[in-house]
C-alpha cells in the first residue's frame, strides 16, 4: 500500500521548525500580537509546516500498527477539537470567539501531536515489559 507520509528523516527537520514557530507565537502572545504581519505569517507558517513535518513523516519502524495508531490519534484529535470547538462556540462571542478560532488552526495539529506520542509511548512500554 502507497504511504503519503514523508520520510523519516524530515521529522527532525519538521520538530525544529516547529519549536521556532512555538517560540514566535509565545513572543507574539506575550508581546500582545503588536508585530508586523509578516512575523505572525511567519509564526503560522512555521508551526503548521513544522507540525505536519513532525507528525507525518514516517516512525523508524513504520508498521500496520503503527499506522492504526496513527489514525486513531487523529480521529481522537477530530473528536477532541470539534468537542472544543462546540464547547467555545456556546462559551466566547465576538472578538474572543474570533480569538478562538486563530487558535483551533493549531489545536487539531497540536491534539494530534500529542496524542500520537502518547500513543506510541504506550506502545513501546507494553513491548519492553512483555520482554
Amino acid at each position: 500500500m502507497k504511504t503519503l507520509l514523508f520520510p523519516h528523516s524530515f521529522q527532525r527537520i519538521g520538530w525544529i521548525i516547529f519549536a521556532i514557530g512555538i517560540a514566535l507565537g509565545a513572543y507574539a502572545v506575550f508581546e500582545g500580537f503588536n508585530g508586523s504581519y509578516t512575523m505572525n505569517n511567519i509564526t503560522i507558517i512555521s508551526i503548521i509546516v513544522g507540525g505536519v513535518l513532525a507528525t507525518c513523516s514516517c516512525e523508524k519502524r513504520e508498521d500496520e500498527m503503527t499506522q492504526q495508531l496513527r489514525l486513531n490519534a487523529l480521529l481522537m484529535a477530530l473528536y477532541i477539537n470539534f468537542a472544543a470547538l462546540i464547547v467555545c462556540s456556546l462559551l466566547f462571542y465576538d472578538m474572543d470567539f474570533l480569538n478562538v478560532m486563530i487558535y483551533n488552526m493549531f489545536t487539531i495539529l497540536l491534539i494530534f501531536m500529542v496524542v500520537f506520542r502518547w500513543k506510541i509511548w504506550r506502545m513501546k512500554k507494553a513491548l519492553q515489559n512483555e520482554e
